[in-house]
């Protein structure tokens, strides 16, 4: 039987990047949850500064990032056979990554995502067509063993049954990191009844805000803005730690004895590129430190060097990260 030190979950994407100063920033005073809005002039064509094409997605990125790191890794993912799946598959042998778990599917098409970013301002929106993604579907988890599951945004209509499959492997001592995705913090209920199956819960600020205030109707607003305050909640919620990452300004976590970290970002403001696939990268150092190292600090310190240094190129994998651990 097989051994990985990790499985990944989610999808799998190609990438299409693009800039343009004519594409900007825009505070949003009327919503807590979109606070920032990327903006273009209404009716325009507008320009294009430079185009990049990439591989993307949760599942690929945390499997790429880590195996960059010396870990074992197989990612559970569902792509179309058509020539973006074909490119998808043949990039991860390149990588030397397993594709034991890859579902190839004849009927389906393999997702992708338009990104524009602001030349000014480095940030970005994502426009992303899911998929085969939309149809994975978790299977042969008998085939192999492992210590460690990453799941990233599901977006099938029965993700629900599939996470209740992957909890099943708890019973077996394997640990659960999730970062959930747009669908699930919607059925924040459902979400909240499988929390106590994580060992580790990875979430924007924005999220968690989305999250604590659905649950929490009549909350303060300004404790929403309290670090400690949204950790210890979630913490509340039944995971054995949580992680909450703040972008540029870094990332705060609590663990189960309710220990409070904080590491600042350690990019440089004026050499960043791209933030897309930061926290993929975070996660990605997350878990190697979490699997070599079995020390929930450094794998954090590990987390923010990755995450800061794939700022300094296009694209959600190009600037990792890679040292044998």
């Amino acid at each position: 039987m097989k051994y990985f030190d990790l499985v990944t979950f989610g999808s799998a994407l190609k990438d299409i990047s693009f800039y343009s100063d004519e594409v900007f920033v825009v505070k949003n005073k009327k919503s807590v949850k979109m606070p920032k809005l990327l903006a273009m002039e209404y009716g325009a064509k507008v320009a294009i500064e430079d185009l990049f094409v990439t591989y993307g997605g949760g599942a690929m990125n945390v499997a790429v990032g880590t195996k960059n790191f010396g870990v074992k890794v197989s990612p559970m993912i569902r792509i179309g056979k058509d020539n973006v799946g074909m490119e998808l598959f043949n990039y991860l042998k390149k990588q030397k990554i397993s594709t034991d778990l890859v579902e190839v599917r004849k009927e389906d098409k393999t997702g992708f995502s338009i990104v524009i970013s602001s030349a000014k301002d480095k940030e970005h929106t994502i426009f992303t067509f899911k998929g085969a993604s939309n149809h994975l579907q978790v299977h042969s988890l008998r085939n192999f063993t492992t210590k460690w599951f990453y799941v990233a945004s599901l977006t099938s209509k029965d993700w629900k049954s599939e996470f209740e499959k992957i909890t099943r492997q708890t019973k077996k001592d394997v640990k659960i990191a999730w970062n959930p995705g747009e669908l699930q913090l919607r059925n924040q209920k459902t979400l909240i009844n499988f929390l106590s199956y994580v060992e580790v819960l990875i979430l924007n600020k924005s999220e968690a805000i989305e999250l604590l205030s659905g649950i929490k109707k009549r909350i303060n607003k300004t404790k929403l803005q309290d670090k400690k305050y949204l950790l210890k909640e979630l913490l509340n919620l039944g995971p054995q730690k949580v992680v909450i990452t703040l972008g540029e300004k870094g990332v705060c976590a609590i663990d189960e004895n309710e220990q409070f970290y904080y590491y600042p970002s350690q990019s440089n403001q004026k050499r960043i590129v791209d933030t897309v696939g930061a926290g993929d990268a975070f996660s990605s150092g997350l878990m190697s430190g979490l699997i070599k190292f079995k020390d929930f600090d450094k794998a954090l310190q590990l987390g923010i060097r990755n995450s800061s240094n794939v700022l300094y190129r296009v694209g959600a994998q190009n600037g990792l990260l890679k040292i044998k651990l």
